[in-house]
């Protein structure tokens, strides 16, 4: 993923995800690396065999299994791609199959290297906290809850009084913050607007804000969804 839209295409819901796994961060990085990986190494390559051979019955039964699997890991992008096969050969038909197993295979790809990138990312935060699990989820939580909301306030008024200056330093600070809790995606969403501010034009400022303002949201549900390592 090269840059925030990209990002915020995926359409990924790891709170959600995490919701449904009850907190249990290590319990969601099984499940999610199970199913990502068996939709690579096992059904994706059973659904060409079956394109190949015209059994439209067979692709049914595991686009609609990756359909259901990525839908309950948070993976929505990659479970409407799935619907899509899904809904074309349940009618028993093969034709057309082929461009949407190629949209399917695109973003189960883009998928997976979303959760590489947020896998590395944990490691390393924890890592950086000397592998104490509650000392990381403290300072996580407290970032994305609180000082990154806050920070995007202060870009913001920044913005409003059309102050680059401020706006470059506000937006370095959360990157700065981001970085703290290993938060790739959203170091990928300010990024074009620290260029942006850095130039001096904020033209275009506003639908940065709003994929920021996006990544915060979904990084503080995230840490909300965590249980507390006590509990």
């Amino acid at each position: 993923m090269s840059d925030s839209g990209d990002t915020l295409k995926l359409r990924i819901d790891l709170a959600a995800a995490l919701e449904r796994c009850s907190g249990d961060i290590e319990l969601l990085s099984q499940v999610v690396s199970e199913t990502l990986e068996k939709a690579k190494n096992e059904q994706i390559p059973k659904i060409k065999t079956a394109l190949e051979g015209g059994d439209a019955k067979e692709i049914h039964f595991h686009a609609h299994s990756i359909k259901g699997a990525s839908a309950t890991t948070g993976f929505d992008c990659l479970s409407k791609a799935a619907k899509g096969l899904d809904d074309l050969v349940k009618g028993g038909t093969c034709e057309g199959a082929q461009p949407l197993l190629q949209a399917m295979e695109s973003e189960l790809e883009s998928c997976i290297e979303y959760w590489r990138r947020h896998e590395e990312c944990m490691a390393n935060g924890l890592e950086r906290c000397g592998e104490d699990k509650e000392l990381f989820q403290q300072i996580s939580k407290e970032m994305a809850e609180d000082i990154m909301p806050s920070q995007l306030e202060s870009i913001e008024a920044a913005l409003a009084e059309g102050d680059a200056e401020n706006v470059a330093q506000f937006a370095m600070q959360l990157t700065e913050a981001a970085e703290t809790i290993r938060g790739a995606a959203l170091c990928d969403c300010v990024k074009p607007l620290s260029e942006a501010a850095e130039s001096g034009d904020l033209s275009g400022a506003k639908p940065m804000i709003e994929l920021i303002r996006l990544e915060i949201e979904h990084m503080g549900a995230f840490w909300a969804a965590v249980e507390d390592p006590d509990e």
